[in-house]
């Protein structure tokens, strides 16, 4: 196959985006909350869930822990129904200069990724 071929291309993104989507809800703060409550500043929202729908275990919201990176906060919210996701959305995601324009262009596809 050649380097170029549409599906190498294709397997290859789709690999990206699920390992981009692995380390972005892998991320954890990078202090404990109760440290962050000592210094003064508040402690990262706990992971919530809220069922929707009333279709069992396999539906809900989840909405993640704020995640502290170099460039600024991100939190996730997912919507599972059946036991698929059905929406993903950044709550929080890093914004202000490069940070922003990256943002707005890689948000919208990992969400999408989400989904799919």
């Amino acid at each position: 196959m050649r380097k170029t071929h549409p599906v190498r291309r294709a397997v290859l993104a789709g690999a990206a985006t699920v390992s981009a989507i692995v380390l972005l809800l892998s991320l954890k703060p990078a202090s404990d909350p109760g440290s962050a409550a000592a210094a003064g500043g508040a402690a990262p929202p706990v992971a919530a869930q809220s069922p929707q729908g009333g279709r069992g275990a396999g539906a809900g919201t989840v909405v993640g822990d704020v995640a502290r990176t170099q460039y600024g906060p991100v939190q996730v919210r997912i919507t599972v129904a059946d036991g698929k996701i059905t929406k993903a959305e950044a709550v929080q995601a890093p914004r202000g200069g490069r940070s922003g324009q990256i943002t707005a262009d890689a948000v919208p596809e990992l969400n999408q990724a989400a989904v799919t």
